[in-house]
């Protein structure tokens, strides 16, 4: 079964993006200002990355390895921890999460879905550096762990309108935090958009000063210029009131890390800020007729806050 949940899971979640002008991601920490957002921000867990701890089955335990490995030892955060297979999401209700929705499909649309990926993911909250900065892994609170009860809805397009969003109930509701406040719109072009996620499956991070590239009223996405990689689908993608306004679901260039040939291993891939002049060009995607352009690709709010208000009365 765990073979079968990777092969659904592995194609997915590859969704990538890079750097665009300077790597303006930092930690989210605890009673900083952006901590309650960060309260509301869970990881999606694959379900054979964590375990009852070994020393006190009351508790869980992480199997995580460090960013290092994939990355070179002088990028920035590849001292971090980092789960595999991960996706981000966010609490819009006290037993909702939504997220991007091939973290939960395959492609195509889910209704109800109780196995699958609800199986395969549960939600964990507070994954992210501590005041003493490291990050607990091991020995954390079941409390903070939460299984699926089911898949609402979840989309994946691969032709047009392209959405790509899902809706999923936890198995209790969340005590302690509050939701995130969805935005009435999505921004336009030059609007100002910052994004809570788990790059790489890597601790909370805040990826900020960015901005609307592209607006396209056909398409069910914008793209813009946050800093993006694998793990930050889902991600919600906030407007300068601190609103969500659209879901991280993809992005290229397609390729996120390039090989360091002198020290034989990988950094990131970087772009300006116009998503031109990468380190390594995305050749694939340009000749694509679904190509819109390069940068990180935000799912519209509408669809989302439509399907919240069915569930939420």
């Amino acid at each position: 079964m765990r073979t079968l949940f990777l092969s659904l899971v592995l194609m997915p979640l590859l969704s990538t993006a890079a750097i665009f002008g300077t790597d303006d991601r930092v930690h989210v920490l605890p009673g900083d200002a952006n901590s309650k957002l960060g309260r509301a921000t869970a990881i999606a867990v694959l379900s054979a990355n964590i375990a009852p701890s070994a020393s006190n089955p009351e508790l869980l335990d992480l199997d995580t390895t460090p960013l290092s490995e994939a990355l070179c030892k002088d990028e920035k955060f590849a001292s971090d921890p980092s789960l595999s297979y991960a996706c981000s999401g966010f609490l819009v209700a006290p037993d909702l999460i939504a997220t991007a929705g091939h973290c939960m499909t395959n492609a195509g649309e889910t209704r109800n879905e109780t196995e699958m990926y609800c199986e395969a993911f549960g939600w964990l909250f507070d994954y992210q550096k501590g005041a003493s900065g490291t990050t607990t892994t091991k020995g954390i609170a079941k409390d903070r762990y939460y299984k699926c009860k089911k898949i609402i809805y979840a989309v994946k397009e691969e032709t047009y309108p392209y959405r790509d969003y899902a809706l999923v109930q936890l198995e209790r509701p969340v005590t302690g935090r509050e939701p995130m406040k969805i935005a009435s719109k999505s921004p336009g072009v030059g609007e100002a958009v910052s994004m809570m996620g788990y790059p790489f499956g890597t601790p909370l991070k805040l990826s900020s000063k960015a901005q609307v590239l592209i607006d396209n009223p056909e398409r069910q996405s914008q793209i813009t210029n946050l800093d993006a990689f694998e793990g930050n689908s889902g991600s919600a993608v906030l407007n300068s009131a601190g609103e969500v306004a659209g879901i991280l679901v993809g992005g290229t260039p397609y390729l996120s890390l390039v090989q360091d040939n002198v020290q034989q291993c990988q950094r990131y891939n970087r772009c300006d800020n116009r998503g031109e002049n990468c380190t390594l060009p995305d050749t694939l995607n340009p000749g694509s007729k679904d190509f819109q352009g390069i940068g990180s690709e935000v799912q519209r709010i509408a669809p989302i806050l439509e399907l919240l208000r069915t569930q939420v009365r």
